[in-house]
């Protein structure tokens, strides 16, 4: 994160999905994983708070951010004191990638332990880094202050917390996509999966890591997220599977005259899901009765 992007139309995707948990209750912790302004043009799309078509998906959000985004010097703090997200802990520390490959080492790993202890009682911790989640454990590559380390998703989710971290598809293909999404839980391996993806501007995508114990909770606040921001939110699936959505009977696979497929599916939480040829990575899930409603009954 960095303080040009506040405001952008991707910050007011990311606040409304985390004051959905703190509306459910869940104490939210956020560490911004700061990194100094670069002088680019990133986080200058803001002409939606001009537009205003975004509004009713978070009113409160969206009024509050048209008094931030044009700030000449906003930054973080502007949102912290803003009071959109009520009751949530930040971490504010920059992430500086200044000194030696030893020193650069020695002050993340001081600067992740203090976060630690500022987001001690937050059940969900929101990880913001500018790129996402890097493959290694190297805190002295190149950049790698705009990323977060698998270690410290791993430090948090072992110390009772929920964890949720940005990342982006960017210029990935399918199958390395596919991959990266996988890439914690194939290390976490009692973690339960959840991805929201979120499509305006840049896509810009959510990957959850949940506690067993936590999932029900958090899999019906993320339902009602998805069914309130159709087609601005979407879920993605990981190749370790979603707990609460495998499909139960047989799938109902109906082809148009285009060529694409809709595949409908009971699930397990007795939802139903369904997939098109057209967006694989996309899939709408709704109750039996708004998808009687969607077809005419």
């Amino acid at each position: 994160m960095k303080n040009q992007y506040v405001g952008d139309i991707g910050d007011f995707g990311k606040y409304s999905m985390l004051r959905a948990f703190v509306d459910a209750g869940v104490k939210v912790g956020v560490n911004w994983y700061l990194t100094e302004n670069d002088g680019s043009n990133d986080g200058k799309f803001t002409d939606y708070l001009k537009k205003g078509k975004m509004r009713r998906y978070c009113p409160e959000i969206f009024d509050a951010l048209i008094d931030i985004a044009d700030k000449k010097d906003k930054s973080v703090t502007d949102i912290e004191d803003s009071g959109i997200l009520p009751g949530v802990r930040f971490y504010s520390d920059i992430l500086k990638p200044d000194g030696t490959p030893g020193d650069r080492e020695q002050e993340r790993s001081c600067w992740f332990q203090e976060s630690m202890h500022e987001l001690a009682d937050s059940e969900l911790i929101f990880m913001d880094p500018d790129n996402g989640l890097l493959e290694s454990d190297d805190p002295t590559k190149l950049g790698g202050e705009k990323y977060v380390l698998p270690s410290e998703v791993e430090s948090y989710f072992i110390e009772g917390h929920n964890v949720v971290y940005y990342c982006h598809k960017g210029r990935r293909p399918y199958e390395q996509w596919e991959a990266h999404k996988s890439f914690m839980f194939e290390r976490i391996k009692d973690a339960k999966p959840a991805i929201l993806t979120y499509h305006k501007g840049s896509q810009r995508s959510y990957i959850f890591l949940i506690h067993e114990e936590d999932f029900v909770k958090y899999r019906k606040i993320i339902d009602r997220l998805l069914s309130g921001w159709y087609k601005i939110f979407s879920e993605e699936y990981t190749s370790k599977g979603n707990p609460a959505g495998e499909e139960v009977g047989e799938a109902i696979v109906i082809e148009r005259e285009d060529g694409s497929r809709y595949t409908i599916e009971k699930r397990a939480d007795g939802r139903i899901q369904m997939k098109s040829s057209k967006e694989p990575n996309a899939t709408r899930i709704v109750t039996v009765d708004m998808f009687l409603r969607d077809i005419g009954f």
